[in-house]
């Protein structure tokens, strides 16, 4: 089946207000977001219904898989392998379950006949499939067609898997979790006297929910890693596996192929989670979305500060005053520089070409952390995004990319 392609070159533009709605089109890197079970630890059932209930941040595409939690490894320190580094245990656990070549059959849309279309491609891409008819199963390495390298340059080759580990600690090392198998209600003991439920506001017991969980934090180690796709896997993937009709001798091959499609390890990052402020909670369960919320957050903030090719681009939202959809969340503050690109297409494909340089205002800095608009005393939650000023450069417009980068 062939399928007909013309690249629609699309990033911007609709004119905004200040602070009006932001209606950019632009590539976003895609990612898969795991989480590492620890069954027999405290608050793991909390931690899970947490991690289920939280988006794949904004500035990404969803690539989430149906399985999305594994059981993290019991392990033992060795010479090469720290008691808490889960890295080895997380290389065989990808490898294993065919990560690799289950984010591939996503990218194409893989149904459960084994036939594979570009519509995800189409979509994520902006492109339109109405032009010239391109023969994808006849297609080498870097064929003729220049959607499909740009599709691969921008969309798939920035498809990244982030294994979380994460645990709940009590600072005090002196209290216990305990559940009561009967009401389902949770306690915390300690060497000081017992001090209260995870209550329900209409006992009027957010004091004693202050004072339940105020001695735990959490601990996230993200483990970050990318798809590995370059000119070669992308020929031999449309050359041998991909067909969007019934061809066993394709389906089967692709169904066995466990060598091709692998992951590439960037790197590791450790948070921890400090006091939280309790204000707009009133059930337990909204303590841990906040407390995981905010710790993933700063764990993926912070991989992108130490791993440039990790960094998300962000449209530029108005110009008077230069301001942006990004905030706290995402790691800015007032020491935060930023290069401004304009897109650009050259022979068909994608291209950015940077025009400037801005940080953030004094003052400025949006706080958009979950739940920050409850917390006192925190007038940068009102904003509406960070507002920048110019270090230097030409004249921009609103629509042009922004990206983190490294004074």
């Amino acid at each position: 089946m062939k399928i007909k392609y013309l690249f629609l070159f699309i990033f911007l533009i609709t004119s905004t207000l200040l602070y009006g709605q932001e209606d950019y089109k632009y590539h976003r890197s895609s990612l898969y977001s795991i989480l590492l079970r620890h069954e027999n630890r405290p608050f793991a059932d909390e931690i899970l219904s947490s991690f289920n209930s939280i988006p794949i941040p904004d500035k990404f595409d969803d690539h989430n898989l149906s399985k999305r939690v594994f059981k993290a490894a019991v392990l033992q320190k060795s010479d090469t392998t720290e008691l808490d580094d889960q890295k080895p245990y997380i290389d065989n656990l990808l490898s294993k379950n065919a990560i690799g070549r289950r984010l591939v059959a996503k990218w194409f849309n893989q149904n459960k006949d084994g036939l594979f279309n570009c519509d995800l491609l189409v979509k994520r891409g902006f492109y339109d499939a109405s032009a010239f008819d391109i023969d994808l199963s006849d297609k080498t390495i870097r064929g003729a067609d220049k959607i499909i390298s740009d599709a691969s340059n921008e969309l798939i080759s920035n498809t990244y898997i982030i294994v979380n580990d994460i645990d709940f600690y009590d600072r005090r090392e002196t209290g216990k979790k305990l559940s009561n198998a009967a009401t389902g209600v949770t306690t915390v003991v300690s060497a000081i006297p017992i001090i209260g439920l995870f209550a329900l506001p209409a006992y009027g017991a957010n004091a004693r929910l202050t004072e339940s969980v105020a001695g735990f934090k959490i601990r996230v180690t993200s483990y970050l890693y990318k798809l590995d796709w370059n000119d070669e896997i992308e020929g031999t993937f449309y050359k041998n596996y991909y067909t969007s009709v019934p061809d066993e001798t394709k389906i089967n091959a692709f169904k066995k192929e466990k060598q091709l499609f692998s992951l590439k390890y960037i790197g590791k990052h450790t948070v921890y989670s400090g006091i939280t402020t309790l204000r707009g909670i009133n059930r337990q369960e909204e303590f841990f979305i906040k407390v995981c919320t905010r710790a993933l957050d700063e764990s993926v903030a912070n991989l992108q500060k130490e791993h440039a090719e990790f960094r998300v681009k962000t449209p530029l939202l108005s110009i008077e005053p230069l301001s942006a959809k990004i905030g706290m969340k995402e790691g800015v503050n007032e020491e935060s520089e930023y290069e401004v690109l304009e897109v650009l297409e050259e022979d068909g494909l994608t291209k950015y070409k940077r025009v400037g340089i801005i940080k953030p205002s004094k003052g400025k800095v949006w706080d958009n952390r979950y739940l920050a608009e409850f917390e006192e005393e925190n007038e940068n939650s009102t904003l509406k995004a960070t507002e920048f000023e110019k270090v230097s450069g030409g004249d921009f417009y609103p629509g042009m990319l922004i990206r983190e980068i490294t004074k």
